[in-house]
């Protein structure tokens, strides 16, 4: 978990990027309500869970910090090397652990070893951005493929939620400013 630095700072853009991703799938999803339940079901959710994770993003509308080598790993289908801040890459680690049941204490350990490298506020709404769901929500719009893992997710959202809640408590210990959780 020794992410290679890039020699470059960029702005954080996560704000922006997250509000055009909901935008487009606002106005997206117009186009095949009604067509699946477990999107109709879900959407508002996810949406709503964007809107959280730019609010937790409110206090960096200017934060700058060097780049870093990133993995986007989705759920072991595939891997795409990009550059962004730190706490990306350790957040979707921590969301694919999540989603490939790895024990909850490897996880705990992780927070432990390496609360001194990351910005946990950063972490945390890298956590509630719901990269998977969106993922696997535009396939299924887009190619009619990726159905059973969007319903997977779907279906884990109360524990994901409980995960959420716990690796905040971990999160908590090392900082002044308590990260709250609204479920």
């Amino acid at each position: 978990m020794n992410p290679m630095r890039l020699n470059k700072r960029k702005k954080l853009d996560w704000i922006e990027l997250w509000i055009n991703k909901c935008d487009y799938i606002d106005s997206y999803y117009e186009n095949v309500k009604g067509k699946c339940k477990t999107i109709d079901e879900s959407i508002d959710y996810y949406i709503a869970m964007i809107q959280m994770a730019i609010y937790y993003l409110r206090d960096y509308s200017n934060y700058y910090d060097y780049v870093y080598v990133q993995h986007n790993i989705i759920l072991k289908s595939e891997m795409i090397i990009k550059e962004d801040v730190k706490e990306r890459d350790f957040a979707e680690y921590l969301k694919y652990l999540f989603y490939t049941n790895c024990d909850i204490n490897y996880i705990k350990n992780l927070i432990n070893k390496y609360y001194r490298k990351f910005n946990y506020y950063l972490v945390i709404a890298r956590l509630i951005f719901p990269s998977y769901y969106l993922y696997y929500l535009e396939k299924v719009i887009v190619s009619k493929d990726g159905f059973a893992e969007l319903k997977r997710i779907v279906d884990m959202t109360s524990e994901y939620e409980t995960f959420l809640k716990l690796i905040a408590s971990k999160m908590n210990e090392y900082l002044s400013k308590k990260i709250v959780l609204p479920f």
